[in-house]
């Protein structure tokens, strides 16, 4: 097959070039082409939110593989996946979500073992349910029962001046890692992810991210392999691959968690990471229980911004740290069934935190909003009003629980319960019911299904958490 990839390096433009799988020639550059047009499509008809999700994504992906061959002298990544799915009941034309393939048409795809044209919608269309803000391709074939198989290749320029190649997830906007590989990129779609790199040069490399990092021999490459090895959404996976001359990688076990830090030379040391962690990660087992993650914490400290969480990752700052690190527990262990209820893993980190150190007003009876309802099931991102708003609709439900203690106690216990179980809004109203026999199901129906619409991009004093400076230290401000 041929094979393909998208630089996630501050935010560089596409440059998809084609090459045979397992070349190692770099590949001429060609013009980039335009974006493929986007139809607007009406949502699908449902009588559920189950089955709006079932019409809308039609497929369930089982194991995402991709080799991503590295060369940075020459500022570029050739790369190669391979999707496993099968359809969802009563669906029969698959959906995926593949930034690179609209806007590089000569991006190479294959189905079942036949080749797709990008440019006929006989082979495939591109398309936006209304509201969604996503992007969809539909392939036009119609599958049955079974197992399936979808391939994508191309290759791109490597844009960062560090020579580093790493994710940069935003889900707050809904930005996931359908911009490297195709993908769902829905919090409920959970698989596999194994990721292979292979380093072409003389200089070695360094590796962090979600799930068990090794390395092979290879006598063609420096060949490091990244397996999350269960089922995780795929915005939550993280790598950040880096040249071992201008980064360290320490480690160290804390508190029964085997913690790594990648960090850049002269920025902020790992040992100012270890320092925070050393006391929050016995405090989180201690009130969440067993830290969730098999493989233990993946850091890449960087130097100032906000951070990121994904599955055992996070590409943070000190400032971030403590924060990104609870969503190891609510955002990626216990997961929101879609990105408009994911305001609840924001409201109880933020409430954690807040409730811990002073007190945290609990929202009014009167507040009116749209947090949840403004969106539909369907759409990508979330309500930024989660980190405030959702603090305080947390306050008011500890309020009721009888204090801190027993709400931290409720969420131990819903955390346990649900891992890895996407749940919505109401089924949280739900669980608080029947652990406390309290319903909160017309409050939230008040607090965060009516009200006024709010932009997805709307400001909140804790909005800085989301916002990812990757620069290296001697980058300019």
């Amino acid at each position: 097959m041929q094979t393909l990839v998208r630089s996630v390096a501050c935010g560089a433009p596409l440059a998809l070039l084609l090459c045979v799988a397992g070349c190692s020639e770099e590949p001429a550059p060609s013009p980039a082409p335009k974006p493929t047009p986007v139809a607007e499509w009406p949502l699908p008809d449902a009588a559920s939110e189950t089955a709006l999700l079932d019409a809308a994504f039609r497929v369930d992906v089982s194991r995402i593989d991709v080799v991503f061959d590295l060369f940075p002298a020459d500022a570029r990544v050739l790369a190669q996946a391979r999707v496993a799915f099968r359809m969802r009941p009563g669906q029969t034309l698959p959906v995926f979500h593949f930034e690179p393939a609209r806007s590089a048409p000569d991006v190479a795809l294959r189905l079942d073992g036949e080749s797709l044209d990008l440019g006929s919608e006989r082979d495939v269309r591109f398309f936006t349910y209304h509201g969604s803000g996503q992007t969809s391709l539909e392939l036009e074939r119609a599958l049955g029962g079974g197992d399936h198989m979808l391939e994508a290749g191309g290759s791109f320029a490597l844009a960062d001046d560090g020579r580093r190649f790493f994710t940069d997830v935003d889900d707050v906007l809904g930005n996931g890692n359908e911009s490297l590989f195709p993908t769902l990129n829905t919090p409920q779609e959970l698989a596999r992810h194994v990721l292979v790199f292979r380093v072409h040069g003389t200089e070695p490399y360094l590796l962090v991210g979600s799930g068990w990092a090794s390395e092979r021999d290879d006598a063609d490459a420096q060949e490091l392999v990244l397996d999350t090895e269960r089922d995780v959404a795929s915005y939550t996976v993280m790598f950040h691959l880096a040249p071992a001359a201008s980064h360290a990688l320490a480690q160290r076990r804390i508190a029964g968690v085997d913690v790594r830090v990648l960090s850049p030379n002269g920025g902020v040391a790992a040992d100012q990471a270890f320092a925070l962690l050393d006391p929050w990660l016995p405090e989180l087992q201690a009130a969440l229980g067993p830290f969730p993650m098999p493989r233990g914490l993946s850091v890449a400290l960087t130097q100032r911004g906000g951070g990121m969480e994904y599955f055992g990752a996070t590409t943070t700052s000190l400032d971030a740290l403590r924060h990104e690190v609870f969503h190891m527990y609510f955002g990626c262990s216990t997961i929101a069934r879609s990105y408009r209820d994911s305001w609840w893993d924001e409201a109880a980190d933020m409430w954690y935190d807040l409730s811990s150190r002073s007190a945290v007003t609990p929202i009014a009876e009167d507040f009116r909003s749209g947090i949840v309802n403004n969106r539909s099931a369907i759409a990508k991102g979330f309500d930024v009003r989660a980190y405030s708003d959702g603090a305080a609709v947390f306050e008011a439900i500890a309020a009721d629980l009888g204090g801190r203690q027993r709400m931290v106690q409720f969420l131990r216990h819903l955390h346990e319960r649900r891992l890895f179980d996407p749940f919505t809004t109401w089924q949280l109203a739900d669980e608080i019911q029947a652990w406390s026999g309290i319903s909160f199901h017309e409050r939230f129906r008040s607090w965060l299904y009516q009200g006024p619409e709010a932009a997805a991009t709307g400001s909140s004093r804790w909005d800085w958490l989301h916002r990812v400076d990757t620069r290296l230290p001697d980058a300019r401000r």
